[in-house]
């Protein structure tokens, strides 16, 4: 059984090391990027810090030495970011994820969807080493930037689907869907509108939404 209780330690240890090589070796990679790091992996600074096509700009984030005993390099997320976002991103040998990620970041996060703002409320993410999702939970809400059905917002908890990490939300009413899709380099998003109006319909149908039986629905993705 010590020897069992041990390994954990000797993980967080030989981390723990790896923690004072330079930033730029061991940071997540894409969604999150910069123009540039510095520092070490101990408190790295980003400057020009982005999620994907999002900007965050300067960005801090802080090692927590306490995770190493879990086996993982986990960052505390600093500074003035736009959308108060706030919480913590780790990795380790067998993947990585967040913890307590909350605030808000433009809708332009993922383009050619009307949406005003994503709002994430208290969300956790675990990916394994190839980035399929293993457990997601938490809860995340957007505005539209134009009602749609007579609806403004849509709300939903993370979650898993096989191998991928679904946000799933709806309206209040239920018809307005949004099912965004996130894998390692990219997402893919659907937006069904159930029961428009006629005029409505036509709208949508110039502004680029297609049939899928009664719906109108708008198909979008992109890559980080």
């Amino acid at each position: 059984m010590a020897s069992k209780a041990i390994v954990p330690v000797l993980i967080g240890l030989a981390i723990g090391a790896a923690a004072f090589l330079p930033a730029r070796l061991l940071l997540p990679s894409p969604p999150l990027s910069a123009a540039n790091v510095a520092g070490s992996v101990w408190h790295a600074s980003l400057t020009d810090a982005a999620v994907g096509s999002v900007g965050l700009g300067q960005v801090d984030l802080i090692v927590e030495p306490a995770a190493l005993l879990r086996g993982r390099l986990q960052w505390r997320i600093a500074g003035n970011i736009p959308g108060g976002i706030a919480g913590q991103i780790w990795q380790s040998p067998t993947g990585g994820g967040s913890e307590a990620i909350s605030g808000t970041i433009s809708g332009a996060a993922l383009p050619g969807l009307p949406l005003a703002a994503i709002s994430l409320a208290d969300a956790a993410v675990t990916l394994d080493i190839a980035g399929r999702c293993r457990s997601a939970s938490g809860q995340i809400s957007t505005g539209l930037a134009a009602a749609l059905a007579g609806q403004s917002s849509l709300s939903g908890a993370l979650r898993c689907d096989g191998s991928v990490l679904l946000l799933p939300m709806a309206s209040p009413d239920g018809r307005v869907r949004l099912d965004v899709r996130i894998m390692a380099r990219g997402w893919q998003a659907e937006l069904a509108v159930a029961g428009a109006a006629p005029a409505e319909t036509l709208a949508l149908a110039a502004a680029g939404f297609g049939r899928r039986g009664s719906d109108v629905l708008l198909i979008r993705e992109g890559r980080w």
